[in-house]
């Protein structure tokens, strides 16, 4: 006896297993983790270096090449980038995806263990990064009163650890305003007089600046702690610092300079609508909740504006979690609108509210029962599960309503619904766990793919999967139960009424089926074209990694030639805040200032609040910031996927790698410019060749420094102390430690000349010479940043998209430039999302033909023949002509979101063949011809199969035509859907018995 039997003389044992699959959805849903997507590692270690003194070339040979060698065996490298800066070299090493970070970072650790480096450099650091580590929300600390180092010192030691507390917090970010420090200025020419050196001044520090245990005192009953009191603690203590005797006469350091508690040097700065600011940036932990982590900081922040220092306010400049919420929050109602589409269809299809109860019943047992699936496998709530739910609502019903639509056609036949309902589930059982291990069967490359695609889709894949083979469970066990009971022979007015038209439609289809069967090779002809027309258009479809998304937030980035400062920048970032400002839909203008570049998020209104779009905002910003001459900006979008593969908004990314010399691939690289430039694809062209430096040399006069007796390291030590500045001690303010500098006042190290000024002492006399006696200095044109990849000298350029270029294309025309300009020697290679795009799309033709072969197989398993899978497949080019004729009609491109659709339409539009060919065997068998067969089977079937394709398509209108936060992802994979669904049900129906009367005839009959 069979399952479905048992559960229709079982009622109470099918609506209990139904249940319990409703209660352990519930529980488990309680449970799960929300997210905007998948939680995606991208492991990259990264290895910092610094070698005091080194120039870039330096640091190149002996540093970073030494250390790329040794890491290049390290196992699951993707790619590697280094880049070699003046005393430093920072190496990144990215791995796949399906390497484990601790492991690799434990290689990395055991190959610089053996490494040979310069004596002088320091020890190697390593540190793992992930690369989704941004922050999720930024918030800004202002006064007109209190100084930025103030507020930046305050941040540090009342708001980071607060901060830091929330749950899921990973880190606390603060930038701007600079650390305070306490600076000693020494003045050259006073420290000659007293015969003082940066020597003398360092050790006098570290030794008068200490604090040591004296032990206890223990008396009869007590004992006491005894503490030297060394340390120093204000300005008015180290100016009174003894640094040494001279003839009876104690040099203090305020004879030589000054103390101040001071910041250092700026090289970040915050800003916040145009006013100075210190930014606090909120990190994530990769599983936390975005939105619960807002909500615990909005509770806290009410806490912190009760203390903060007179004056000061703390404001949310950016707050990325407000799209996700929204973003996860469409979707929900994408739930609802969809469900109320497809019972629309189900009650207009069935006429009866009654038999409208059996195919509505699975979306809820289906949908509640998928959480335990995504439970199980460690999934969590993102946007790509919750878009499973959505097109799961249109599957769900396919296999109920074919099992009710079966039931119905026995009792119209006279048969009573308790017997309809055994004899009808069994005739059908067969195709209604074909159909739903086709659609599973489908999803099973996504599920094995190692890459960021099977990263990010195997849950929308399983969930999806798991969602059906549920619905599967309950068409066979509790849909064949309720027809028994709720399925009636009488009809009502109204299903009388839709009888006929269904009637009406049955009869046109037959007529014009026969008409297509009796002109089979036009009908076939006809099909060929329509599927070779779907390649055409796939040619010529634009294509990206994936599509730009209204975030309600625009990215602009500044760059600016070699050796500005920062008041150059800022001036030039002032200006684009107000062009930026000037735009109605922009509410806030968040910048941070980091030489040699600065970054600002553009916040605009909400979605309603606006009838721009934030592309078109781009657009128009990219045309205001044109005239600014002094820097080169980028505005974009913010991808779907956040920072995953690129998804900064960071435009196109390549690198030209030589095995030449810098020189030549300057050159090079200027002739690759201003030829892909025409191809006006890109806009805003900028490199990471650091060629155009300027730096002084300071030549030293060997034989006059050994007739004075003056040490060369000497004088290397004083200029890089004196002019640099060197951290010397600590001292404690408040429980908190802070740097002890000692440097040149600003107006003594402004120019070349003033390092004339500086004097050495002579090793034997002790007389101070001045350095204009030992050295020469010289300017020149230098390097300021010497780069690599895989191992190669390399240029990384980035670029803009021109409005209407399409990534796919743009790859294009840098491979045709490469063609015609790089000599031998040179190649390209691509970074960041142009990367990830190429490496996606190799693995979604993998994905596709593996899906296409999967579902082959399954199904000539089920069918017992290799013929009948390749008469239903012949739906399958049909359709995806539907979903890209749609998506191209939309403006929509390839991309993994549309892709994906693809890949989905290949288990959907199955399903409409595999009913077709099964009804069709069956009646071979009971000895009809093949023509006779295909027209039964298709007639027959026609009812569910427009059902279930309405279901399906309305189901995934709302996705279709979504608007607001997210929207255009969902766009993607909704077009695609609705576009193949429709004209692939149409041709499907024709095309299918028309094959299958040339494929099928040697069927022997029964």
């Amino acid at each position: 006896m069979r399952l479905s039997e048992i559960c229709v003389q079982r009622p109470v044992l099918s609506t209990v297993l139904s249940l319990v699959l409703v209660i352990l959805g519930l529980v488990t849903w309680k449970q799960l983790q929300l997210s905007q997507y998948p939680q995606i590692e991208q492991p990259i270690i990264s290895v910092t270096t610094t070698y005091s003194g080194a120039s870039p070339e330096i640091m190149e040979t002996q540093v970073t090449r030494i250390m790329e060698n040794a890491f290049a065996g390290i196992e699951g490298i993707d790619f590697m980038d280094s880049s070699s800066e003046p005393e430093t070299t920072k190496i990144n090493i990215h791995f796949r995806s399906t390497r484990n970070i601790e492991e690799a970072a434990n290689d990395v650790r055991d190959r610089l263990g053996r490494l040979t480096l310069p004596p002088e450099s320091d020890r190697p650091t390593v540190s793992k990064t992930d690369a989704d580590a941004m922050p999720i929300i930024f918030l800004a600390l202002s006064s007109k009163t209190t100084p930025t180092a103030q507020l930046n010192d305050y941040a540090t030691r009342f708001l980071q650890h607060q901060l830091e507390s929330i749950s899921g917090v990973a880190s606390v970010q603060i930038n701007g305003g600079g650390v305070y420090q306490m600076h000693i200025y020494l003045d050259p020419l006073k420290m000659a007089a007293y015969s003082v050196t940066p020597a003398d001044v360092s050790q006098a520090i570290r030794r008068q600046n200490l604090e040591k245990p004296g032990g206890r005192l223990v008396s009869q009953d007590k004992e006491f702690l005894v503490v030297t009191e060394g340390r120093l603690t204000n300005p008015e203590q180290f100016n009174r610092l003894v640094i040494h005797e001279r003839e009876g006469h104690l040099v203090r350091l305020k004879d030589i300079g000054f103390a101040a508690l001071t910041a250092k040097e700026d090289r970040v700065k915050s800003r916040f609508n145009g006013e100075s600011t210190v930014g606090i940036g909120i990190v994530k932990q990769s599983i936390a909740n975005p939105i619960e982590i807002s909500k615990q900081l909005e509770e806290m922040l009410v806490e912190i504006r009760k203390n903060l220092p007179t004056d000061t306010t703390i404001d949310v400049a950016y707050d990325r979690t407000v799209f996700i919420e929204r973003s996860i929050s469409q979707v929900y109602d994408t739930i609802w609108e969809a469900t109320i589409l497809v019972v629309f269809v189900i009650f207009i299809f069935l006429g009866s509210m009654r038999a409208s109860l059996v195919p509505l019943v699975t979306i809820p047992v289906s949908l509640i029962g998928a959480f335990t699936i995504i439970y199980i496998l460690g999934f969590s709530i993102n946007t790509l599960t919750l878009l499973a739910m959505v097109l799961a609502i249109g599957l769900v019903v396919d296999d109920a309503i074919v099992v009710l639509e079966n039931v119905h056609r026995y009792i119209e036949k006279g048969m009573k619904p308790f017997q309809a309902a055994i004899v009808g589930v069994k005739e059908i059982s067969f195709a209604v766990i074909a159909m739903t291990l086709t659609l599973a069967a489908v999803y099973a490359p996504i599920a094995l793919s190692t890459g960021m695609t099977g990263k990010l889709f195997t849950e929308f894949a399983l969930t999806l999967a798991g969602a059906v083979i549920i619905s599967g469970f309950i068409a066979l066990t509790l849909s064949p139960m309720m027809c028994s009971k709720l399925l009636s022979p009488h009809q009502g007015k109204f299903a009388r009424f839709i009888e006929q038209y269904h009637r009406a439609i049955e009869a046109s289809y037959q007529k014009s089926l026969a008409f297509a069967i009796e002109h089979r090779q036009k009908t076939i002809l006809i099909g060929v074209i329509i599927a070779a027309l779907g390649g055409v258009i796939g040619k010529f479809m634009p294509s990206e990694l994936l599509p730009p998304e209204d975030q309600s937030v625009v990215y602009a980035r500044a760059s600016t030639p070699v050796g500005i400062t920062m008041e150059y920048l800022d001036r030039y970032m002032l200006q684009m805040e107000e062009i930026a400002k000037s735009n109605p839909e922009v509410t806030a203008v968040y910048s941070l200032l980091n030489l040699p570049s600065a970054y600002a998020r553009i916040v605009l209104k909400p979605w309603e609040g606006r009838k721009r779009s934030s592309h078109e905002i781009a657009n128009v910003l990219r045309l205001q910031f044109a005239p600014i001459t002094g820097a080169t900006i980028m505005v974009n979008n913010p991808k779907s996927l956040g920072g995953v593969g690129g998804g900064d908004g960071s435009g196109v990314s390549f690198v030209i790698q030589t095995s030449r010399t810098f020189d030549e691939l300057k050159d090079i690289k200027e002739r690759f410019t201003m030829a892909l430039l025409k191809k006006r694809g890109l806009l805003n062209l900028q490199d990471t060749l650091g060629m155009d430096g300027q730096d002084f040399t300071v030549s030293i006069d060997r034989d006059r420094a050994a007739a004075l007796n003056v040490d060369i390291g000497t004088i290397g030590e004083t200029v890089d102390a004196l002019i640099s500045g060197r951290r010397v001690s600590q001292f404690r303010r408040d429980g908190k430690e802070y740097d002890v500098r000692i440097e040149l006042e600003d107006q003594n190290r402004r120019n070349p000349g003033d390092i004339n000024n500086i004097f050495v002492r002579a090793d034997k006399t002790n007389v101070m010479v001045p350095l204009e006696d030992l050295v020469t200095i010289k300017g020149r044109s230098a390097a300021t940043q010497l780069s690599h990849f895989n191992q190669m000298r390399a240029v990384t350029m980035m670029g803009d998209l021109a409005p209407g270029a399409n990534l796919g294309q743009v790859v294009k025309d840098i491979e045709d430039v490469a063609e015609e300009i790089l000599p031998k020697g040179m190649k390209i290679d691509y970074a960041g999302e142009t990367r990830r795009f190429i490496q996606e799309a190799k693995s979604l033709i993998l994905i596709f033909g593996l899906a296409l072969a999967f579902i082959y197989l399954v199904m000539a398993a089920q069918f017992e023949s290799f013929v009948d899978p390749l008469i239903i497949m012949f739906s399958v080019p049909l359709s995806i002509t539907g979903g890209l004729f749609l998506l191209i009609m939309f403006g929509g491109t390839f991309n993994l979101f549309s892709q994906i659709g693809l890949v989905t339409l290949i288990g959907l539009i199955t399903k409409h063949g595999i009913l077709i060919v099964d009804f069709a065997n069956n009646l071979r068998d009971q000895g009809k011809s093949a023509t006779e067969a295909a027209q039964e089977g298709a007639r027959l079937r026609l009812r569910p199969i427009l059902m279930t394709t309405l279901a399906m398509v309305l189901g995934a209108i709302p996705l279709a035509f979504a608007s607001g936060a997210g929207a255009e992802s969902r766009q993607q994979i909704g077009l695609v859907i609705v576009g193949g669904m429709s004209f692939g049900t149409l041709f499907t129906l024709y095309i299918v018995p028309c094959i299958y009367t040339y494929l099928s005839r040697s069927r022997k009959k029964a």
